[in-house]
This record gives structure tokens, sequence and C-alpha cells, in this order.
């Protein structure tokens, strides 16, 4: 998203609105950060960091704040739910910008709660039904489809992908004991599933392609793909 922001959109100046008390939104917003100021060289990109509480409905603190430091973009990775409100008191002040997020945008929940407030911003994920990356995307989108009549969406192609790294593991240790598969799920590099080719990094992290998507008139729209 740091790569979408700077060479997408051309921000040089942008806040982040994380929740706080989750880590999966802290941790977004450390890589976010880390990765727009290496691309600006400009330590003071960042013009913000702000926080709020899971469940929390009221965002007019946070975002007067940031509103007055005039950024190119926000970045607000946090639960459908949140985003979607903090989103819709942000354009009730006036802030126009583009405000991106993460894969926990990707819910019915956050097009019904943000309406048209929604429209347009942009957030990574995983998968997209709309462009398969690998010859395993195409054959998992036909058969998920014709067994359950509908796309596929990123957590299906996620859980799809986990087992067969699993199945892969356990086949290469030769063994159920539970060390070995973990062992060998670890040494997983070049694994051809539907949401991509994974490699797992040092701290098992999966190093692959991100997709990125828009909320165009109500719906969740492929936009384009960021290689790693």
């Amino acid at each position: 998203m740091a790569n979408y922001a700077f060479k997408e959109l051309g921000a040089r100046k942008a806040a982040i609105i994380q929740d706080v008390q989750n880590d999966y939104s802290v941790g977004l917003s450390k890589y976010f950060v880390d990765a727009f100021v290496e691309l600006t060289g400009d330590p003071n990109s960042i013009v913000a960091t702000t926080s709020y509480n899971a469940g929390d409905q009221d965002f007019s603190a946070q975002l007067t704040n940031v509103r007055s430091l005039n950024p190119d973009v926000i970045f607000a990775p946090g639960n459908y739910g949140e985003s979607a409100l903090l989103i819709k008191q942000a354009r009730d002040l006036g802030m126009n910008l583009p405000i991106l997020g993460g894969d926990t945008w990707e819910s019915p929940e956050f097009l019904s709660i943000g309406g048209e407030a929604v429209e347009g911003t942009v957030f990574s994920t995983h998968f997209t039904a709309e462009a398969p990356v690998t010859e395993t995307s195409k054959t998992f989108l036909a058969e998920y489809k014709d067994k359950y009549g509908a796309d596929a969406n990123a957590f299906a192609a996620l859980g799809y992908d986990a087992y067969l790294v699993i199945i892969d593991a356990i086949e290469k240790a030769g063994s159920a004991e539970s060390v070995k598969i973990r062992n060998k799920i670890a040494e997983t590099s070049g694994f051809v599933g539907a949401t991509g080719n994974i490699t797992l990094d040092e701290n098992g992290d999966a190093v692959k392609s991100a997709v990125i998507n828009k909320v165009e008139n109500g719906k969740f729209v492929y936009l384009t793909t960021v290689e790693p």
C-alpha cells in the first residue's frame, strides 16, 4: 500500500489512523510507515500516527487532528466496522483525500455500513477472482464456483492454500509428527497456490503478490497487482 500511495497516487505525506488494540492493524501500520519513509527518503513524510480502540464509534478527534496536517493520503487499517464509520466521518468533515486500508475491509458489511462514503477507497488483499495469478488459481476458482455457485473470496483462497501447504509439508516430511511438519512448512519455497507463488521468509511470513481492490459502485473491483 505504501508503494501504491507513492507510485500511483503521487503521495509524499501520509497519516496513519490505527486500531491500537489490534496487533494486525498496528503491524500493517508499522510496515506502511517503514516502506513509505524509505520510498520518500523523508523521515517526516508521516505527518501523524493516531490511534483509536476497537469498538469506538466517534473518530472526530483523530480526523480533526489529521485534517489540520494536510496529508496526501490516509492509511487506516482496521476492522471493517470501525473503518467504515471512520471513513464516513472523514467525508462528513470534507476530507476527500484517498483513504487506504488492508484486507479486513473485504467484507459486505464494510460496504453496507460505509455506503456512498466508502466509494473510491482502496485496500490490499490476497486474492481476487477477477485476476487469477496461477494455473492453480484458475482450477480453484472453477471448482469453487461449480460447488458453491459463487466466486471465491480471498478468505476461501487462503484457506485452500493453507490446506495445500500443510499437505505438501506432510508429504515432504513423510511423517505425521507435528515438529517435522512444522519444520517442512517453514521451508516452503516457490509453492504454487491459488493466491500466488508462496515462499515463507525467516519470520514465517508469506512473500507473494498483493492484490489491490477498489470500491466502485458498491462493489469490490480489482484494480492492480503489486509484486513484492
